[in-house]
């Protein structure tokens, strides 16, 4: 098996809390980026689907990357800005803002205006990475970008793009797992919760980090327990995970863009964290995060923090 370019850890997000004028609450942000490296995660990301990368403007983007970056200036932490844009040159320019701040580590989505073509997608993944041969590089596999990419198409990019460096893969799909489970690909895959249990057992996977966020010290039991090959508490702790986000459904409803959940997740640490989302998109209610906070202490107490 390749060595891979990216440690086995757990990658987490950090939301977006915005004030009722949609301003960004910059206190707020800190203090949850702080929250997270005290419960022991050193790689923490901004503007995924969850954190709004779609949506910021320029200036929010630089406002938010710097109060980021001062917070994930300690030892060992390493900070990962999101781009999600169907500007390349945008892109590009977001790399070089943050690049002064000192990030080193990026996570990016494909363009989404339309579906790219192989010769696309390989002049793409190039211009965006090529120019930054110290910076590390990880792509958002997810259908929202209109191509989904294989686990070939993966292994011939790692060959010819030595940054490239590891993929957020969501799915819980078996087949697809044991795939990526059984290639030699250098690249780091991450797996969410559902899907991390079982692929972590057959192969050498990192965990997104999503509904375990109500309890992180309970999470890093999960990802040792998988990767020790603990099969029993693994599996048992898997189907605790899949019944959480069952109840999450049933407490908030479906139909809603990643970050309306996933800021429900941040409130359960920071009771005071706002739901609301950028507009167009509706976030979940105080009384869905009620529901599923109760849930959550009634049915699976373990996964609530003291």
């Amino acid at each position: 098996m390749n060595e891979k370019r990216y440690p086995k850890t757990i990658l987490a997000t950090a939301c977006i809390p915005w004030t009722e004028s949609y301003e960004f609450d910059e206190d707020i942000f800190r203090k949850e980026v702080q929250g997270l490296i005290k419960r022991g995660i050193k790689n923490i990301y901004l503007f995924g689907t969850a954190g709004e990368g779609y949506a910021i403007t320029d200036e929010q983007f630089d406002e938010i990357v710097r109060a980021f970056a001062e917070e994930m200036k300690g030892p060992d932490l390493y900070p990962m800005v999101g781009l999600i844009s169907l500007s390349l040159p945008n892109m590009i320019n977001r790399i070089r803002k943050a690049y002064s701040y000192g990030i080193r580590d990026f996570q990016f989505a494909l363009p989404s205006w339309g579906a790219l073509s192989d010769e696309e997608l390989y002049s793409f993944m190039h211009a965006l990475c090529d120019p930054f041969p110290d910076c590390r590089f990880l792509h958002y596999n997810l259908l929202r970008s209109k191509r989904f990419l294989t686990i070939k198409e993966y292994e011939r990019l790692a060959e010819e793009i030595p940054n490239f460096a590891g993929v957020k893969y969501v799915t819980k799909d078996i087949p697809d797992i044991i795939e990526i489970a059984g290639s030699s690909c250098s690249l780091r895959f991450f797996l969410t919760e559902i899907g991390f249990g079982y692929g972590n057992l057959i192969g050498d996977f990192g965990l997104l980090l999503s509904i375990a966020t109500s309890n992180i010290k309970r999470a890093w039991e999960y990802f040792y327990a998988s990767s020790n090959s603990e099969s029993e508490k693994t599996l048992k702790m898997q189907q605790e995970l899949y019944m959480m986000v069952k109840g999450l459904m049933e407490a908030a409803g479906g139909g809603k863009i990643d970050g309306a959940y996933d800021k429900m997740f941040s409130k359960v640490l920071i009771k005071e964290f706002p739901l609301r989302l950028l507009p167009p998109y509706k976030s979940t209610t105080d009384e869905a995060f009620d529901r599923y906070y109760s849930f959550l202490k009634m049915e699976y107490p373990q996964w609530v923090e003291d």
